[in-house]
């Protein structure tokens, strides 16, 4: 019986608003200090807005403000040094360590810069620090109908990137549907409380056939647009629907700022794309009554690509590219290899 009851879900990129309502649906089972806990808020709102951080919410539109958010998922960039620990000796309930860096400054995802330089080199590695939602019961259709959302807006949250690693961590029932969703187990410790590393390599995810949500978000093209980074960010708001003055409310601008944002976001795509607006040459700003229509050409072009919300180098991922080739004795310029 997949006949769900009728609900209004909806994904979107957590928000400020979101800090309160969000705290209840931290996992019981991951143990952070009552100190951590308490400063979840004040570790997200410094979060939120960097390319490092992949956070969801789904809203259940039928429900009451401030009771919307029955799903939240939250995912970090690793640096080097996390990286490594995962992949040679990963700790049980390593998000509660990531979470405590975090707040003592130990740990910060890589900035917009460093996370372009791995982008460029196929080095970019994510954990999801957890996921939890309010329907648990998975012979509820409906539980089902918000664990499909989840997997959805994960396949989302992480494509674009040139992916090295994916990594969560699960126990219990989570085993199950992390296998499910293209994990494959990292560690084997079979002990009462302790939860099992799940994770996926690019190397093992070129070896499957597209169809799960963590295979699929490998998948990867270079961006061509080449968006500046406070570009990126107003147009990762905006490929959830959101209004401009919600995103000018998350990103702390004024709606001129982001109306400014827009020109040039649809300049930049026209520059590189010119037949994207299905016009000729005319700038591609506001004017002439077509903002609308552009805007929505964009977003559902963004939508099918996310990699162009994603930093990248692309001057090194060319260079990479060249030597690469002249590693394996083939001779090309770097004009060809771009």
């Amino acid at each position: 019986m997949l006949d769900g009851s009728g609900l209004r879900l909806h994904g979107r990129l957590l928000g400020h608003a979101d800090l309160d309502e969000a705290q209840r649906l931290v996992p019981a089972w991951l143990p952070l200090a009552p100190a951590v806990r308490a400063a979840l808020p004040a570790i997200w709102t410094r979060l939120l807005g960097h390319p490092g951080l992949n956070a969801d919410v789904i809203e259940d539109l039928n429900r009451p403000r401030g009771q919307r958010i029955v799903g939240l998922g939250l995912a970090v960039a690793l640096d080097d040094r996390w990286t490594r620990r995962l992949r040679e000796a990963p700790p049980p309930f390593a998000a509660a360590e990531l979470y405590a860096e975090l707040m003592d400054g130990r740990f910060q995802p890589p900035p917009d810069k460093e996370l372009a330089r791995l982008n460029a080199r196929g080095e970019v590695n994510f954990m999801v620090l957890h996921y939890e939602q309010l329907l648990t019961d998975l012979t509820d259709p409906d539980t089902l109908e918000v664990l499909g959302v989840a997997m959805s807006l994960f396949r989302f949250a992480h494509a674009g990137y040139r992916l090295q690693c994916l990594y969560q961590e699960g126990q219990g029932e989570q085993a199950g549907y992390l296998l499910s969703m293209g994990f494959r187990a990292r560690t084997a410790r079979n002990q009462p409380g302790l939860p099992e590393l799940f994770g996926l390599h690019r190397q093992e995810a070129s070896l499957l056939l597209p169809g799960t949500p963590v295979r699929d978000a490998f998948q990867f093209t270079p961006p061509r647009f080449g968006f500046a980074a406070s570009e990126r960010r107003m147009l990762r708001l905006a490929v959830t629907d959101l209004t401009d003055e919600a995103i000018g409310d998350e990103l702390g601008i004024s709606s001129h700022g982001v109306k400014k944002l827009w020109r040039q976001a649809h300049q930049r795509a026209q520059d590189v794309m010119p037949g994207l607006f299905g016009g000729g040459s005319q700038p591609a700003g506001e004017g002439g009554g077509r903002g609308p229509e552009k805007r929505r050409v964009l977003l559902q072009y963004l939508r099918q690509h996310p990699e162009e919300l994603r930093p990248y180098n692309a001057s090194l991922a060319a260079a990479t590219a060249v030597a690469a080739t002249a590693a394996q004795g083939v001779a090309v310029s770097p004009v060809t290899a771009a």
